[in-house]
């Protein structure tokens, strides 16, 4: 929501009421890539901090690269989350990263995600990956960010598209895919704020498809997903995919920019799926156990 301080900076200028901004915190990144490092946003759409779908292309010190490597060799299937530190130096806002206000930062890697109770979610400073309370795998790592290969801020106003829409895009003989959210306002103007019903998704492909070309393909396309409807088309209601939509190997067809010809790509392994976070709290669009696809913290790495 809007901050409504009312200086800036020193004092020396003041803010008008209506002034908007966010507050710096902590985020958290799907990485994909072995060969070329990228860094997905996890979003919450009822948060004004989360509102955004973010993709960086990150380098890290080789030191970091080579560990990373190695955790991913010995942990194939694991996602593997970074998240910038909980200093008050290392906290930012999301749109600090494409406005090349923060070229580096500070982040810890952490491995799968926490377990935590009912009573942890419920309080509004939750964060997953806290090192009192999970070690990281890789420790105050310095990352620097090449390149943003794309920024959506969500705009509430959007209109559903009939069928999940994603972002392909990669680097040499790797890519991935994240389905491009709407977040769009569920409630009406005497209710409390609800937004959705959507779904995050985080996956990489077997390999580059040999249909696009490099630049595009770095630069990053946008394809409709034909098998994937997003409501059912006599009732008008929600059909949100609950689960990983696709499964490892899986051949799957999209349109590019959303018309044409089908296209096949061949699904890797899926990072993320996620109804239960980016979510308004209360809109239980999949059953628990399908809400959030991520893998577990190794026990050893809970303190």
């Amino acid at each position: 929501m809007p901050h409504h301080d009312t200086t800036h900076g020193s004092g020396k200028h003041q803010r008008p009421a209506n002034f908007i901004t966010n507050h710096a915190h902590q985020h958290a990144f799907v990485l994909l890539g072995d060969a070329t490092i990228f860094a997905v946003h996890m979003t919450q759409y009822h948060h004004e901090e989360h509102k955004y779908q973010l993709v960086l292309k990150l380098s890290l010190p080789p030191d970091a690269k080579s560990q990373l490597d190695d955790l991913r060799t010995r942990f194939p299937l694991d996602t593997f989350i970074l998240c910038n530190g909980d200093a008050d130096d290392d906290l930012f806002m999301i749109p600090d990263l494409p406005a090349g206000r923060r070229p580096t930062f500070n982040a810890n890697i952490f491995q799968g995600l926490p377990a935590f109770s009912a009573t942890d979610e419920a309080d509004p400073h939750f964060f997953p990956w806290d090192k009192a309370r999970t070690t990281p795998v890789i420790v105050d790592v310095t990352v620097s960010v090449e390149r943003v290969v794309t920024f959506r801020p969500f705009a509430h106003h959007d209109t559903q598209p009939d069928y999940a829409t994603y972002l392909l895009w990669g680097e040499g003989q790797e890519a991935h895919m994240t389905n491009l959210q709407t977040a769009r306002l569920a409630s009406g103007k005497f209710e409390p704020p609800m937004f959705g019903p959507d779904f995050d998704h985080v996956l990489s492909l077997r390999k580059a498809p040999s249909w696009l070309d490099e630049p595009l393909l770095e630069a990053g396309v946008v394809v409709s997903v034909p098998a994937l409807r997003l409501n059912d088309a006599k009732t008008g209601l929600p059909t949100i995919p609950c689960g990983a939509p696709f499964n490892d190997g899986q051949t799957f067809s999209v349109l590019y920019r959303g018309m044409g010809e089908g296209r096949n790509v061949v699904a890797g392994r899926t990072f993320l799926a996620d109804t239960a976070v980016c979510n308004s709290e209360g809109m239980d669009v999949c059953p628990p156990e399908e809400s959030l696809v991520i893998s577990a913290t190794p026990k050893e790495l809970m303190k």
